[in-house]
């Protein structure tokens, strides 16, 4: 940079107006800060305007889900950005279950208009650095010569390249990325799909009236969301072709290593070695082969003196529990690579997890550089008030369900003064590792699943309330702790409408009549049990002295005897 050069100053610089950047613009527009969003293309979401390139979101849209309060319809809506206006959301662009992208483009565009979103477009990023005058600001330079220095760079791009295995001859090979999606051009060719995540299925369902025979090949067995709960893994909307093979329709989902891809007459010979078979080997010929690999993060744009680490394979940066990168402070990152730090367990690839990440990310930046403290509402230190508080978040929080085990609420307890802090969303990793880990006396609320394994379909339910640590579906799990270490913890049974309040319902009229849990004198009262139950536990806590608490206790409250001591399940 010479010394004739001008020189844009703004606190906190975002790239990328998809639903990521688009959500950190709001709450850093909302609560008045100095951003700027950098966007390549002269329009918000135009990423939706391409991809899914069959044209079908695989995020549900639930219009009818019997809530009024927004927070909780955010359950099952999946698309929309958060925001303070309850009328503007996704759900009134369509009632389709799984919306077009289109549509979702627009919704994307609509959404920067409404909140005048400081995003300036058409603008290509061509190098990042840090400032060598001992600020360590990020120095921004643009396609057009532009400079933009910043306290704070956050990536909200998404993953833009291809993932390519390699494979000798994979160059030979159509992408995900712009093959053909007219199914004409299949018709009667035998084709090989390399992958089975939701591209590979979406593009073998998409085709499957056209080709003589669809082959999807990769060296691992397909992985389930159902079974995961990773939204990466197939999808159930997009296994409609494993009827075809299962039921021999002539298609194929080979467990195989590719060795070879050559071009060879006119047709394609894929020399294989099957994963479960022996070693055993194949070469099978196909008239055209389409990589279905998934995507990676490009940071082609940063300088030598700047550039992030990468994680899994180089595909996403690497980065701490914050969602700060590992080796360069102050560059964060929002969106769909936010998943390193849950990769294949939660929902942190997708929106309706990662918007709410980025709401936590947003309020870690303000806490850090604008001495703002992680909001929280306050509680008396009393069990009632905590469990009304407790029961109300996990029964209507979006956030809470839709990122089980990942995203927590953190209440810190101040038995001096009588008042707990109550912080709602944060990661449970930045919990632990923040100053919110090195209290003596706090507790983290989240929604979990429990062990899933064999057929998801036929589980045996655990109908005692004192054995919910049992339950294999999602459930509220509440951990007392003194700085690293568990000192209690408390479930609450799995609810079919996975809410848990007193007396209220969703919807006009009421579901669920009655639940006959064991020890239960009237079934109807199934919500006052686990309020109870929940009340017991804090009655019990609030009562411990954490200094000389023994670690590692699973609580199993009893209705009748809250001053019992804490039983140790046989899980301990």
């Amino acid at each position: 940079m010479t010394t004739t050069e001008t020189i844009r100053d703004i606190d906190h610089l975002i790239l990328g107006a998809g639903p990521a950047g688009l959500q950190l613009a709001y709450f850093m527009d909302r609560e008045q800060r100095d951003y700027l969003v950098l966007e390549a293309n002269d329009r918000a979401g135009a990423f939706y305007e391409r991809f899914p390139r069959h044209g079908k979101l695989i995020s549900i849209n639930k219009v009818y889900n019997g809530y009024t309060e927004r927070r909780a319809q955010l359950r099952y809506d999946w698309n929309s950005l958060l925001c303070d206006d309850d009328g503007f959301n996704f759900q009134n662009y369509t009632d389709a279950y799984y919306p077009n992208a289109q549509l979702y483009a627009q919704y994307l565009r609509d959404y920067a208009a409404r909140f005048d979103l400081k995003i300036q477009y058409n603008t290509w990023i061509s190098d990042v650095s840090r400032a060598e005058d001992g600020t360590d600001r990020f120095i921004v330079r643009d396609a057009d010569g532009n400079l933009y220095r910043s306290r704070t760079f956050i990536v909200a791009t998404g993953v833009s390249k291809p993932y390519v295995p390699e494979i000798p001859g994979i160059e030979l090979t159509e992408n995900y990325f712009d093959m053909s999606i007219d199914p004409k051009d299949y018709a009667d060719q035998r084709l090989l799909i390399i992958g089975k995540g939701n591209s590979a299925f979406e593009t073998a369902n998409h085709l499957l009236n056209a080709t003589r025979v669809t082959h999807l090949a990769s060296p691992g067995s397909i992985k389930m969301a159902w079974q995961s709960h990773f939204f990466g893994h197939l999808r159930a909307v997009n296994n409609e072709f494993l009827d075809t093979y299962i039921l021999k329709g002539q298609n194929s989902v080979l467990d195989a290593n590719i060795d070879k891809i050559e071009k060879v007459d006119g047709e394609y010979r894929v020399n294989i070695t099957f994963t479960h078979a022996e070693g055993q080997r194949a070469e099978m010929a196909y008239d055209r082969v389409i990589c279905c690999t998934g995507f990676r993060w490009d940071p082609k744009f940063f300088g030598e003196n700047c550039r992030p680490d990468m994680a899994c394979e180089d595909r996403l940066p690497a980065m701490t529990s914050g969602w700060e990168s590992t080796n360069i402070p102050n560059l964060y990152y929002a969106g769909t690579i936010m998943q390193i730090r849950d990769l294949k367990k939660t929902m942190s690839n997708v929106l309706h997890g990662f918007r709410f990440n980025i709401k936590s990310l947003y309020n870690i930046i303000a806490q850090q550089h604008e001495s703002t403290p992680y909001p929280s509402h306050k509680l008396p230190v009393a069990a009632e008030p905590i469990a009304d508080k407790i029961i109300d978040r996990v029964s209507s929080d979006a956030g809470l369900m839709h990122q089980p085990g990942f995203l927590g609420d953190c209440m810190v307890v101040d038995r001096e003064t009588g008042e707990a802090r109550y912080h709602e969303g944060l990661a449970v990793d930045y919990i632990l590792d923040s100053e919110f880990g090195q209290q003596q006396d706090y507790y983290i609320i989240t929604m979990e699943y429990g062990d899933f394994e064999g057929n998801v379909f036929s589980l045996e339910r655990e109908p005692h309330p004192e054995k919910a640590y049992n339950d294999a579906y999602l459930h509220p799990r509440i951990r007392h702790m003194r700085g690293n270490a568990l000192i209690a913890e408390h479930h609450i049974s799995e609810s079919l409408e996975n809410d848990w309040r007193l007396n209220e319902h969703c919807g006009k009229r009421k579901l669920i009549r009655a639940i006959d849990f064991v020890g239960q004198e009237d079934p109807t009262q199934y919500q006052q049990t686990h309020f109870q139950k929940l009340v017991c536990f804090f009655e019990r806590q609030l009562a411990v002295d954490t200094a000389s608490a023994t670690p590692m206790c699973h609580e199993s409250s009893s209705p009748t005897a809250c001053s019992t001591a804490c039983e140790v399940s046989e899980k301990a």
